[in-house]
């Protein structure tokens, strides 16, 4: 089974019909709970990883030559 991106690369249009077609068919995505959602999004957790994802610090550690320990 193919990808989305891979399709996408392939045809964006085709994919992006193809992807909307197929959202409408999860009846399971009525099934969330919203405010759920919203508290993991508010908690703490979340916040950390936010800061680790877009952290320009962290992008700079892979522009970086790592230190290796002399044995």
């Amino acid at each position: 089974m193919r990808t989305f991106i891979e399709d996408y690369l392939e045809n964006p249009s085709s994919a992006s019909a193809s992807a909307l077609e197929r959202s409408k068919n999860l009846s399971w995505a009525s099934e969330i709970d919203e405010k759920m959602i919203y508290d993991v999004l508010a908690s703490g957790q979340f916040r950390l990883y936010e800061e680790m994802i877009f952290s320009s610090d962290a992008d700079d550690l892979h522009a970086k030559t790592p230190v290796r320990p002399v044995a």
